[in-house]
């Protein structure tokens, strides 16, 4: 059976697993959230998380292969089991 699915990015990804942390825009908890990598591009990445992030929430995305935070916004999200999110967010 052939596949109809086309693919729409524009930047290939790459399957990384390294744990990371985030903050979500406007949070007055300082306190770190956690999660694990998925996939990572140019563009963007996905991660695995307990928290149901929401479509177009801003974050602060930090990992071991980045000196800084980066500014990401949640694309997607997609409930993989009980309290288990992965999500995809964009640079």
């Amino acid at each position: 059976m052939r596949s109809t699915y086309k693919e729409r990015r524009h930047h290939k990804r790459k399957n990384i697993n390294l744990p990371v942390t985030y903050i979500c825009s406007g949070e007055s908890n300082v306190t770190p959230n956690v999660g694990e990598t998925f996939d990572l591009c140019d563009s963007g990445l996905s991660f695995y998380t307990n928290i149901p992030l929401k479509e177009g929430l801003g974050i602060q995305v930090q990992t071991l292969i980045w000196n800084s935070p980066r500014a990401c916004t949640i694309k997607w999200r997609s409930k993989k089991s009980h309290n288990v999110y992965k999500v995809g967010v964009s640079f």
